[in-house]
């Protein structure tokens, strides 16, 4: 029996690559040399702004005035800047409303103006300590002694998500935001370490999806034994950066490093280069693609909404898949499905044994009606062709099936959580990163001096991540 596995990206990538680029201190200058280069070469990212000046400090108590600098959306030409930026495909979201704590009504305004001046991200990262981040600080995981800790580690006050606060917009959030940033990794396949981004938290139910990053510079991901590394394991890089950082202070010249690596990772046509949104949507699709499988026969399920195009199978050893319901390539060891169509399932012949691998694949053991749970959810499908009455209320009808998952407040089905092992290694790896440049790089212990407003914040060197 030959082993097979589903992989995410569409035919003909085996890996994927987003930046998520914080804005933080950015200058439109320094802004405009990265992107423009950037923009030349077709390199997409998802690029936070700030539409707003702050009218507060960033953080309850406050943090240094050096929190609050950036160019804002109410720089015309910046503003026409991202314009342009969107309309060549550039993702533009919120770093929130501003750089400083963001009341109620100036968060839902700078939602408003980017929807209407630029364009809908569903995408938000979080600023340092604004006091409207959602579910922050210790409130980012339930499990002890981790939350313990991270209180005790944290003199922050972070309310988005209490109704009571002025700062709240929980309820903005579900309506509006698939996905948020939340745990930073040094592991270059972002995906490996996050297996289940974008998931979703019953106990955080503001947000409706959150995805981890990857803290590492660009040379470091562009070596070519990493991306040999994160083409074989059908990886995933969410790189965490502050891209103006590559560009000179005064926005006149460029990191050639940064150049090259940008150019090596481009050059490798097996990695697919997209904004977070992109990436995350057909995460999601995937999510929602069940496989069944029987001696020669395979049957995948698509409970989506919307159709799956370019899917693909990866193989251990070559063989042959057959289906009259959609158009197949057959291309060695990798087979490309062209669509399979929305809340459908596509029946599939094999020239040889075949048993797929993976979290949402099943083997039927010769049964014709299955139930399976998985994350929030439960699958019913009906492979036979006769009705299958579970109940009086619901009767699967024949080569068909039955979803029941909670449903996001922007309408998406939420079909994966975070395991209680796979949060661990996040928050332990989040606890190296800290622990990592305090022994290798210097960064104090005393969390009290980035109170003080006589000492600025210094930025942090890309190439020391």
């Amino acid at each position: 029996m030959i082993s097979a596995k589903i992989i995410w990206p569409p035919y003909p990538y085996k890996a994927g690559f987003c930046v998520t680029d914080d804005t933080d201190a950015a200058t439109f200058e320094q802004i405009e040399t990265v992107y423009n280069f950037l923009s030349s070469r077709a390199f997409l990212t998802t690029k936070t702004v700030w539409p707003f000046a702050p009218s507060d400090k960033c953080g309850i108590p406050p943090a240094p005035e050096s929190t609050l600098r950036g160019v804002t959306l109410q720089n015309s030409r910046y503003l026409q800047y991202c314009k342009m930026l969107h309309s060549k495909g550039f993702e533009i979201c919120l770093h929130g409303a501003s750089a400083g704590n963001n009341l109620r009504e100036s968060t839902r305004k700078a939602l408003e103006l980017l929807n209407k001046e630029i364009g809908y991200s569903d995408t938000f990262i979080c600023h340092s300590k604004n006091a409207d981040n959602i579910y922050w600080n210790n409130k980012v995981t339930s499990l002890f002694p981790f939350n313990y800790l991270l209180k005790l580690s944290s003199n922050y006050e972070c309310s988005g998500e209490i109704p009571t606060s002025p700062y709240f917009w929980g309820d903005v959030c579900r309506d509006t935001i698939n996905q948020i940033r939340l745990y930073r990794t040094r592991g270059i396949n972002t995906l490996k370490k996050n297996p289940s981004m974008p998931y979703s938290d019953p106990g955080r139910p503001f947000v409706n999806g959150w995805f981890s990053a990857t803290k590492r510079s660009f040379k470091d991901c562009a070596k070519k034994g990493e991306q040999e590394r994160l083409v074989a394991e059908n990886g995933l890089t969410v790189l965490y950066q502050y891209l103006h950082r590559y560009a000179g202070p005064d926005g006149k010249t460029l990191n050639k490093q940064f150049m090259e690596s940008v150019e090596s990772i481009l050059s490798n046509g097996s990695i697919k280069i997209d904004t977070v949104s992109n990436t995350m949507q057909r995460l999601r699709l995937i999510q929602g693609v069940f496989v069944f499988f029987e001696d020669k026969t395979i049957w995948i399920v698509n409970a989506n909404p919307v159709p799956v195009n370019s899917l693909q199978i990866i193989l251990e050893k070559k063989a042959s898949l057959f289906s009259e319901g959609c158009t197949v390539q057959n291309l060695d060891r990798t087979i490309a499905i062209k669509e399979i169509t929305a809340n459908s399932i596509v029946k599939f012949e094999s020239d040889k044994p075949v048993k797929i691998q993976g979290l949402r694949s099943y083997a039927t053991h010769g049964r014709k009606f299955l139930c399976r749970k998985i994350a929030h959810a439960k699958l019913c499908v009906n492979l036979s062709d006769s009705d299958w009455k579970i109940s009086d209320k619901l009767h699967i009808k024949p080569k068909s099936f039955y979803l029941e998952a909670p449903q996001s407040g922007t309408g998406l089905a939420q079909l994966s959580n975070l395991s209680y092992a796979e949060e661990v290694f996040l928050i332990l790896g989040q606890f190296w990163i800290v622990a990592r440049e305090i022994v290798f790089k210097g960064r104090s212990l005393n969390s009290a001096k980035y109170l003080d407003d006589s000492k600025e914040i210094k930025l942090e060197n890309h190439d020391n991540w």
